[in-house]
């Protein structure tokens, strides 16, 4: 992605609302621009057609309930599926 340079003029309260969002997404105030750019200007021109902008959604010390549990989750719904009722409802762990 080519990046082409811009200046833009802020007011004392918008710079400091950037900074703030800035700081609390650990990012830089250039970074915040673009992202928002995307987000309300650019949403409608590209719709989305994967989940890529999911990755990293979820920030987790250990992996989920799902992510650790795949292979039997699906045999559950397997099984539920073959004898015509819904897998249990399971609570996940904290």
């Amino acid at each position: 992605m080519k990046l082409k340079p811009t200046q833009i003029y802020l007011t004392e309260a918008e710079h400091a609302a950037l900074q703030r969002a800035a700081d609390q997404a650990d990012s830089s105030m250039t970074a915040i621009v673009r992202e928002l750019v995307e987000r309300h200007l650019m949403a409608d021109e590209n719709p989305p057609t994967d989940l890529t902008d999911l990755i990293g959604a979820i920030r987790t010390p250990k992996p989920t309930d799902v992510a650790t549990d795949r292979d039997r989750l699906l045999y559950e719904d397997l099984l539920a599926d073959v004898h015509g009722h819904e897998r249990p409802l399971r609570v996940a762990e904290q």
